[in-house]
């Protein structure tokens, strides 16, 4: 009966071992679900290295992490599910000091993966409460070694024209360090697609008002607008006639539009028949007020894809996956860099 016993046990403990390392390797393959391609590499994203006192800031949009309800393709390299892998070393490399993010579904979750991405960093995340029609939440991050949070999250509801639409979310932000940088942070996600065109040129002048009246309130003249605009253009037009028209209201509050170097931000199917190949896009944009620290010896950029493929066509079929495009988003992340000390 004593021997019957240890074996039950010896078996128990067993069958114990073989579930854990079923479920690790079940949670593995869902975390990282996508395709054989390319993976991440460092090619594809900042240099890395110490930055000699410069704090990089970042903007990306996640498309609907983790998960996208549109349909999938897997033939033509369609895969709309978060690799939460692909995401992890994209988070390490881009080594931000302070992220801002949109199309955030599932905050919680996404601020845990950030905080564990986050080697060298101690990362802090505020999310809006509004997420529009499909729960988009905007969000902001940054590193708590770096930099405090120094007055409430505020949330710019007066973007979101309805309840459809996703409103702006600002953070103002100190550095630690002394005689360092001090600045608003304002993350948007602005109204898409040409038939939104009016809408945005609302967003945009409300965004003005509401930027004036705050630089007035906190009495620091350093902003930051960042996200995706969906600068489209209107129908018929351009997305130059968009940046025209934005350039002309935000200027009416004292911002301006930084250039990004690598000359688009994401990629999308064309209006034709979805056929695995990918045309460029600038949607996604960075306006600054004052802030005289801004690093004008490190341009923005995009990278992944958009710095891969170089802004040309992208083709994302079986045997030919871009690593991050589809299964993690169709948008690059973006970067530049402030000094972080006093200039004088």
């Amino acid at each position: 009966m004593k021997r019957r016993s240890q074996w039950f046990v010896v078996l128990l403990v067993v069958v114990i071992a073989v579930a854990v390392v079923v479920g690790i390797r079940l949670r593995h393959r869902l975390r990282c679900a996508g395709f054989a391609g390319p993976k991440v590499t460092a090619a594809e994203l900042p240099p890395a290295g110490p930055r000699a006192g410069n704090l990089r800031l970042a903007a990306w949009n996640i498309r609907n992490f983790p998960y996208d309800d549109r349909p999938q393709y897997p033939d033509l390299g369609y895969f709309r599910r978060t690799n939460i892998c692909d995401l992890e070393l994209v988070l390490e490399g881009l080594d931000a000091d302070v992220l801002g993010v949109e199309e955030i579904r599932e905050p919680r979750r996404f601020e845990r993966i950030m905080r564990a991405s986050g080697k060298g960093h101690d990362y802090r995340a505020v999310f809006s409460a509004g997420g529009g029609r499909w729960g988009q939440h905007v969000g902001i991050a940054w590193d708590t070694r770096r930099l405090r949070l120094a007055a409430d999250p505020q949330e710019v509801t007066e973007v979101a024209l309805d309840d459809t639409l996703r409103p702006a979310l600002a953070a103002y932000l100190k550095s630690l360090r002394p005689g360092g940088v001090d600045l608003t942070v304002i993350e948007v996600h602005l109204r898409a697609g040409p038939r939104g065109y009016q809408e945005r040129l609302e967003q945009y002048r409300r965004l003005a008002d509401w930027i004036n009246g705050w630089v007035q309130r906190a009495g620091d003249e350093d902003v930051v607008v960042q996200g995706d605009f969906n600068t489209t253009g209107p129908p018929g037009g351009t997305m130059d006639d968009e940046l025209a028209a934005a350039d002309r209201i935000l200027g009416g509050a004292g911002l301006r539009r930084l250039i990004n170097a690598t000359g688009c931000s994401e990629y999308w199917e064309g209006p034709g028949k979805p056929d695995g190949e990918q045309i460029s896009g600038l949607l996604d944009q960075v306006y600054v007020r004052g802030l005289e620290e801004l690093d004008r010896d490190v341009p923005l950029r995009s990278w992944l894809h958009c710095f891969q493929a170089g802004c040309r066509p992208l083709i994302s079929r079986p045997g030919h996956e871009d690593g991050t495009f589809w299964d993690v988003s169709d948008h690059c992340p973006l970067t530049y860099q402030v000094h972080d000390r006093d200039l004088d």
